[in-house]
Protein backbone atom coordinates (compact mmCIF):
# COMPACT_ATOMS: atom_id res chain seq x y z
CA UNK A 1 0.00 0.00 0.00
CA UNK A 2 1.34 3.43 -0.97
CA UNK A 3 2.14 5.70 1.95
CA UNK A 4 0.86 9.30 1.97
CA UNK A 5 3.51 11.86 0.92
CA UNK A 6 3.56 13.57 4.34
CA UNK A 7 4.15 10.24 6.09
CA UNK A 8 7.05 9.51 3.75
CA UNK A 9 8.62 12.92 4.30
CA UNK A 10 8.17 12.69 8.07
CA UNK A 11 9.88 9.32 8.09
CA UNK A 12 13.05 10.67 6.46
CA UNK A 13 13.13 14.14 8.02
CA UNK A 14 15.69 13.35 10.72
CA UNK A 15 18.15 11.86 8.21
CA UNK A 16 18.40 15.29 6.57
CA UNK A 17 18.64 17.17 9.87
CA UNK A 18 15.05 18.44 9.93
CA UNK A 19 13.06 18.66 13.15
CA UNK A 20 9.32 18.13 12.66
CA UNK A 21 7.17 20.53 14.71
CA UNK A 22 3.67 19.84 13.33
CA UNK A 23 2.09 17.14 11.18
CA UNK A 24 -1.32 16.85 9.53
CA UNK A 25 -2.60 14.68 6.69
CA UNK A 26 -1.47 17.09 3.97
CA UNK A 27 0.72 19.46 5.98
CA UNK A 28 4.17 19.27 7.54
CA UNK A 29 5.96 21.97 9.50
CA UNK A 30 9.63 21.66 10.45
CA UNK A 31 12.85 23.49 11.12
CA UNK A 32 15.76 22.89 8.80
CA UNK A 33 19.36 23.97 9.49
CA UNK A 34 21.56 24.81 6.51
CA UNK A 35 25.28 24.58 7.26
CA UNK A 36 27.59 27.22 5.85
CA UNK A 37 31.30 26.72 5.06
CA UNK A 38 32.20 28.78 8.14
CA UNK A 39 30.45 26.25 10.38
CA UNK A 40 27.39 28.36 11.20
CA UNK A 41 23.97 26.89 10.45
CA UNK A 42 21.05 29.30 10.06
CA UNK A 43 17.73 27.58 10.67
CA UNK A 44 14.74 27.87 8.36
CA UNK A 45 11.14 27.33 9.52
CA UNK A 46 9.52 25.52 6.59
CA UNK A 47 6.00 24.44 5.73
CA UNK A 48 5.42 21.59 3.27
CA UNK A 49 1.94 21.10 1.78
CA UNK A 50 0.53 18.47 -0.57
CA UNK A 51 -0.81 20.13 -3.72
CA UNK A 52 -2.31 17.71 -6.21
CA UNK A 53 0.48 15.19 -6.87
CA UNK A 54 3.37 17.29 -5.57
CA UNK A 55 4.63 18.65 -2.25
CA UNK A 56 5.29 22.38 -2.18
CA UNK A 57 7.59 24.02 0.36
CA UNK A 58 7.82 27.61 1.63
CA UNK A 59 9.02 29.55 4.63
CA UNK A 60 6.39 29.50 7.35
CA UNK A 61 6.88 33.28 7.52
CA UNK A 62 9.22 34.99 5.02
CA UNK A 63 12.15 35.79 7.27
CA UNK A 64 15.41 34.65 5.73
CA UNK A 65 14.14 34.84 2.14
CA UNK A 66 12.03 37.28 0.11
CA UNK A 67 8.30 36.59 -0.02
CA UNK A 68 8.58 36.59 -3.83
CA UNK A 69 11.62 36.68 -6.11
CA UNK A 70 11.65 35.06 -9.56
CA UNK A 71 15.42 35.52 -9.80
CA UNK A 72 15.76 33.44 -6.61
CA UNK A 73 13.10 31.00 -7.85
CA UNK A 74 10.52 31.86 -5.19
CA UNK A 75 6.97 31.97 -6.53
CA UNK A 76 4.32 34.62 -5.85
CA UNK A 77 2.75 32.44 -3.16
CA UNK A 78 6.14 32.01 -1.46
CA UNK A 79 6.66 28.41 -2.58
CA UNK A 80 10.09 27.32 -3.73
CA UNK A 81 10.91 26.17 -7.26
CA UNK A 82 12.43 22.85 -6.22
CA UNK A 83 12.09 21.57 -9.78
CA UNK A 84 11.26 22.92 -13.19
CA UNK A 85 7.47 22.89 -13.10
CA UNK A 86 5.74 20.59 -15.54
CA UNK A 87 9.12 19.53 -16.95
CA UNK A 88 10.19 17.97 -13.66
CA UNK A 89 8.84 15.26 -11.35
CA UNK A 90 8.27 16.45 -7.78
CA UNK A 91 5.79 13.79 -6.74
CA UNK A 92 6.54 12.08 -3.41
CA UNK A 93 5.31 8.51 -3.81
CA UNK A 94 7.93 6.23 -2.23
CA UNK A 95 11.14 6.18 -0.20
CA UNK A 96 13.34 7.16 -3.13
CA UNK A 97 11.27 10.20 -4.17
CA UNK A 98 10.87 11.29 -0.52
CA UNK A 99 14.63 11.35 -0.02
CA UNK A 100 15.05 13.11 -3.37
CA UNK A 101 12.60 15.79 -2.19
CA UNK A 102 14.63 16.41 0.96
CA UNK A 103 17.83 16.56 -1.10
CA UNK A 104 16.27 19.12 -3.45
CA UNK A 105 15.17 21.26 -0.52
CA UNK A 106 18.65 21.12 1.01
CA UNK A 107 20.27 22.12 -2.29
CA UNK A 108 17.75 24.92 -2.82
CA UNK A 109 18.32 26.46 0.61
CA UNK A 110 22.09 26.06 0.30
CA UNK A 111 21.96 27.99 -2.97
CA UNK A 112 19.80 30.62 -1.29
CA UNK A 113 22.44 31.15 1.38
CA UNK A 114 25.05 31.69 -1.32
CA UNK A 115 22.70 33.95 -3.30
CA UNK A 116 22.21 36.15 -0.25
CA UNK A 117 25.96 36.60 0.04
CA UNK A 118 26.76 36.94 -3.68
CA UNK A 119 23.60 38.82 -4.72
CA UNK A 120 23.34 36.56 -7.78
CA UNK A 121 22.16 33.02 -8.39
CA UNK A 122 25.27 30.91 -7.72
CA UNK A 123 24.42 27.71 -9.58
CA UNK A 124 26.50 27.33 -12.75
CA UNK A 125 23.61 25.57 -14.43
CA UNK A 126 21.02 27.95 -15.83
CA UNK A 127 17.66 27.69 -14.08
CA UNK A 128 14.85 28.56 -16.51
CA UNK A 129 11.61 30.27 -15.53
CA UNK A 130 8.02 29.31 -16.31
CA UNK A 131 7.44 27.46 -19.58
CA UNK A 132 11.13 27.82 -20.47
CA UNK A 133 11.78 24.77 -18.28
CA UNK A 134 10.43 22.32 -20.84
CA UNK A 135 12.60 23.83 -23.57
CA UNK A 136 15.62 23.64 -21.26
CA UNK A 137 15.03 19.90 -20.89
CA UNK A 138 14.82 19.56 -24.69
CA UNK A 139 18.12 21.43 -25.06
CA UNK A 140 19.83 19.29 -22.43
CA UNK A 141 18.72 16.07 -24.08
CA UNK A 142 19.90 17.25 -27.50
CA UNK A 143 23.26 18.32 -26.01
CA UNK A 144 23.58 14.91 -24.36
CA UNK A 145 23.12 13.23 -27.73
CA UNK A 146 25.92 15.37 -29.19
CA UNK A 147 28.38 14.53 -26.43
CA UNK A 148 29.69 15.79 -23.10
CA UNK A 149 31.38 18.96 -24.48
CA UNK A 150 27.95 20.24 -25.49
CA UNK A 151 26.45 19.33 -22.14
CA UNK A 152 29.19 21.39 -20.47
CA UNK A 153 28.84 24.29 -22.89
CA UNK A 154 25.09 24.41 -22.31
CA UNK A 155 25.54 24.35 -18.54
CA UNK A 156 28.02 27.23 -18.73
CA UNK A 157 25.74 29.33 -20.92
CA UNK A 158 28.17 29.30 -23.84
CA UNK A 159 25.57 28.24 -26.43
CA UNK A 160 23.12 30.57 -28.11
CA UNK A 161 21.15 31.10 -31.31
CA UNK A 162 20.68 33.96 -33.74
CA UNK A 163 18.08 34.25 -36.49
CA UNK A 164 19.64 34.93 -39.88
CA UNK A 165 18.65 34.98 -43.54
CA UNK A 166 20.32 32.42 -45.78
CA UNK A 167 19.84 33.80 -49.27
CA UNK A 168 17.36 31.96 -51.46
CA UNK A 169 16.98 29.26 -48.84
CA UNK A 170 15.03 31.55 -46.52
CA UNK A 171 15.44 32.26 -42.83
CA UNK A 172 17.40 30.06 -40.50
CA UNK A 173 18.95 29.82 -37.08
CA UNK A 174 22.66 30.01 -36.37
CA UNK A 175 23.91 27.98 -33.44
CA UNK A 176 26.62 29.94 -31.65
CA UNK A 177 29.30 28.98 -29.17
CA UNK A 178 30.77 32.01 -27.42
CA UNK A 179 29.24 34.14 -30.18
CA UNK A 180 30.86 32.20 -33.04
CA UNK A 181 28.82 30.17 -35.50
CA UNK A 182 28.89 26.38 -35.16
CA UNK A 183 26.25 25.48 -37.75
CA UNK A 184 22.95 26.68 -39.21
CA UNK A 185 19.49 25.14 -39.59
CA UNK A 186 16.55 26.03 -41.84
CA UNK A 187 13.50 27.33 -40.01
CA UNK A 188 10.88 26.14 -42.49
CA UNK A 189 12.12 22.60 -43.03
CA UNK A 190 13.80 22.22 -39.60
CA UNK A 191 16.94 20.61 -40.97
CA UNK A 192 20.64 21.42 -40.97
CA UNK A 193 21.71 23.77 -43.78
CA UNK A 194 24.60 21.54 -44.90
CA UNK A 195 24.33 17.85 -44.10
CA UNK A 196 27.65 17.18 -45.85
CA UNK A 197 29.65 19.24 -43.37
CA UNK A 198 31.80 17.65 -40.70
CA UNK A 199 29.78 16.66 -37.69
CA UNK A 200 30.19 19.08 -34.80
CA UNK A 201 30.76 16.22 -32.35
CA UNK A 202 34.19 14.82 -31.56
CA UNK A 203 33.91 12.42 -34.52
CA UNK A 204 33.96 15.40 -36.85
CA UNK A 205 37.62 15.82 -35.92
CA UNK A 206 38.50 12.18 -36.60
CA UNK A 207 40.38 10.99 -39.69
CA UNK A 208 38.47 10.63 -41.88
CA UNK A 209 35.96 13.03 -40.29
CA UNK A 210 32.38 11.95 -39.72
CA UNK A 211 29.80 13.75 -41.85
CA UNK A 212 26.76 15.24 -40.11
CA UNK A 213 24.13 13.34 -42.11
CA UNK A 214 25.69 9.95 -41.31
CA UNK A 215 26.91 10.51 -37.75
CA UNK A 216 24.29 8.70 -35.67
CA UNK A 217 21.27 10.91 -34.95
CA UNK A 218 23.31 14.10 -34.79
CA UNK A 219 21.61 15.66 -37.83
CA UNK A 220 18.38 15.64 -35.82
CA UNK A 221 20.08 16.58 -32.54
CA UNK A 222 21.63 19.79 -33.92
CA UNK A 223 18.21 20.91 -35.14
CA UNK A 224 16.55 20.09 -31.83
CA UNK A 225 19.23 21.95 -29.89
CA UNK A 226 18.90 25.10 -31.99
CA UNK A 227 15.11 25.25 -31.78
CA UNK A 228 15.04 24.33 -28.09
CA UNK A 229 17.34 27.27 -27.29
CA UNK A 230 15.27 29.61 -29.44
CA UNK A 231 12.04 28.46 -27.76
CA UNK A 232 13.65 28.78 -24.32
CA UNK A 233 14.64 32.38 -25.02
CA UNK A 234 11.13 33.20 -26.26
CA UNK A 235 9.54 31.64 -23.16
CA UNK A 236 11.94 33.45 -20.83
CA UNK A 237 11.11 36.78 -22.46
CA UNK A 238 7.39 36.08 -22.12
CA UNK A 239 7.83 35.15 -18.45
CA UNK A 240 9.53 38.44 -17.57
CA UNK A 241 7.12 40.45 -19.73
CA UNK A 242 4.28 39.00 -17.67
CA UNK A 243 5.88 40.49 -14.55
CA UNK A 244 5.98 44.04 -15.90
CA UNK A 245 5.18 46.48 -13.11
CA UNK A 246 6.10 44.01 -10.36
CA UNK A 247 8.27 45.39 -7.57
CA UNK A 248 11.77 43.99 -7.12
CA UNK A 249 12.76 42.67 -3.69
CA UNK A 250 16.19 44.27 -4.11
CA UNK A 251 18.22 41.25 -3.00
CA UNK A 252 19.77 40.37 -6.37
CA UNK A 253 21.99 42.47 -8.60
CA UNK A 254 21.09 42.60 -12.32
CA UNK A 255 17.60 41.20 -11.73
CA UNK A 256 15.39 41.94 -14.78
CA UNK A 257 12.76 43.46 -12.48
CA UNK A 258 15.33 45.81 -10.96
CA UNK A 259 16.73 46.76 -14.35
CA UNK A 260 13.24 47.37 -15.70
CA UNK A 261 12.39 49.63 -12.80
CA UNK A 262 15.66 51.52 -13.26
CA UNK A 263 15.00 52.08 -16.95
CA UNK A 264 11.47 53.21 -16.18
CA UNK A 265 12.74 55.80 -13.71
CA UNK A 266 15.20 57.33 -16.14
Amino acid sequence: MTQPPIDLLTRWAAEFGATVTAVQATYLEFTFPVFRPDGTAPTYAIVAEVREDEVAAREATPTRLPAFCPERHINRDGTFCLGWGRADDLEVRDEETARAWWARLFKFLTLQERATRLRRWPDRRTWPHGDAAGHQFRAEWAAHRLGSPFVEDLAQGRLGVARKGHGSGGAGLQMLRDGRRLYSVWEDTRRAVNLRQRCICIMGRASPPAVLRSCGDHADAVVELAFALQDRATAEAAFWAGLEGTSCCGTMDCCPLSLGLSRGAE
